[in-house]
């Protein structure tokens, strides 16, 4: 009898020992996953936390902490603190707020690598040590799913900036231009009375137009905008008055196309920038649109095309 007991008592202690042994006093919890995108691009996107509806794997959930919390499992994740390619992640585990940080490293060939981690307290207590070990696996599976389902939404161009593009050049060489002022925001019919004067302008030259109007609005400081519109011409023609006579270079261009109106294109040329400031390419020149719908024969804003084309180095 005094054997069997003796021989459970250490039982007891080498269970307990090992405890102490494989379970240390503090815990880290870190998983990590390569992503195809500049580090800066990644961490725009994560970092706008209301769009994370778009690529979670869970649901949302409303949070005190931040205007959508979300959520997997019984776990609830809500950024807390933004740093540049660092966010800080405050996941709220069986009534636990456990702090996460997640940090985004490039890495070559324009790639960067995302790590998330978080450490867990174990306590004194064996059974607390075991009870936490548990929650960490916990921690560690959910995790996991959440980010490998940004890696694949952080792999696709289009849903970082919004559009897809390619890189090609031009056939429209020879211009007829003019140029105008617009204290407001150019309408349809002001951008069109420009397009008529440069029809009529070469249909007096006897000239043949070979493309769709392009578009160029530009911001003047407080006081309005530049408007710049041109049409692709067959030959060159002799200039007149305030209608001039360009020849485009057929360089490098960066095209996209959107669907959509006023509000849509000027977002896309703001992605555009954002994208030339990510990858560290050079804009040799303004950028213009091609008016692919008629916006006069097609009123609503949601079905205009355009084509987008900036000169890039």
């Amino acid at each position: 009898m005094k054997k069997l007991t003796f021989l459970l008592l250490l039982i007891v202690v080498l269970v307990i020992t090992a405890v102490y042994y494989l379970i240390p006093d503090t815990l880290t919890v870190v998983e990590t996953a390569r992503v195809n995108c500049i580090a800066d691009a990644a961490f725009r996107t994560l970092s706008n936390e209301n769009a994370w509806s778009e690529w979670w794997p869970g649901k949302t959930q409303p949070s005190k902490q931040s205007p959508a919390g979300y959520q997997l499992n019984t776990t609830i994740y809500t950024v807390h603190q933004k740093m540049m390619n660092n966010l800080g992640l405050l996941i709220n585990h069986n009534g636990d707020s456990i702090d996460s940080h997640m940090s985004l490293l490039n890495l070559p060939n324009d790639s960067c690598i995302i790590k998330w981690q978080c450490s867990l307290t174990t306590g004194r207590n064996p059974f607390q040590r075991i009870k936490a070990y548990r929650e960490a696996l916990a921690l560690k599976e959910n995790m996991h799913t959440v980010i490998v389902a940004a890696q694949a939404f952080l792999n696709r161009f289009d849903n970082i900036y919004g559009f897809t593009l390619k890189e090609a050049s031009t056939k429209d060489t020879a211009l007829i231009t003019t140029k105008s002022f617009s204290a407001s925001y150019p309408s349809t019919a002001f951008v069109y009375s420009l397009i008529d004067k440069l029809r009529a302008f070469c249909q007096k030259a006897n000239g043949t137009i070979t493309g769709i109007p392009m578009l160029n609005v530009t911001p003047v400081d407080t006081a309005g905008y530049q408007v710049m519109v041109a049409l692709p011409i067959e030959r060159f023609l002799a200039a007149g008055g305030d209608i001039k006579s360009q020849k485009m270079i057929p360089g490098r261009f960066i095209i996209t196309d959107v669907t959509g109106g006023p509000h849509t294109i000027k977002q896309t040329h703001l992605q555009l920038l954002n994208y030339f400031r990510d990858y560290h390419r050079t804009s040799m020149a303004i950028p213009f649109e091609y008016l692919v719908t008629d916006r006069l024969q097609e009123p609503d804003t949601s079905k205009w095309l355009t084509r987008i084309y900036s000169p890039v180095y």
